[in-house]
């Protein structure tokens, strides 16, 4: 998590104030409710799109959509907003049948 530090926590932390398993959520949002500085939001806007395409080690949540969105103005920039989800762990061990014991005296 060395590319990200930081990030993961921050993003779980935005969740759980909002008591929330999926949401939007702009960069701006996060900016505004933490203080971040615009390269800051850059890492941001790149963990975002990183979950995308997948989990991010334990980090529970995935971004399940990206839109764009136009801004009011044709020479502001579009904004993205990203669907975050909590993530659903599926149990990737499989529950084998213990093995008969032997009967002793048969």
């Amino acid at each position: 998590m060395r590319k990200y530090p930081g990030i993961p926590e921050l993003l779980e932390t935005y969740m759980e104030e909002n008591s929330a398993d999926e949401r939007w959520v702009t960069v701006q949002e996060l900016r505004d409710r933490f203080g971040l500085t615009r390269y800051q939001c850059n890492t941001i806007s790149g963990f975002l799109r990183r979950l995308e395409s997948g989990p991010f080690g334990r980090f529970p949540f995935i971004v399940a959509k990206i839109t764009q969105e136009m801004g009011e103005n044709p020479s502001d920039p579009k904004k993205c907003r990203y669907l975050l989800k909590l993530r659903v762990y599926r149990d990737s061990r499989r529950k084998h049948p213990k093995p008969l014991e032997p009967i002793h005296g048969t």
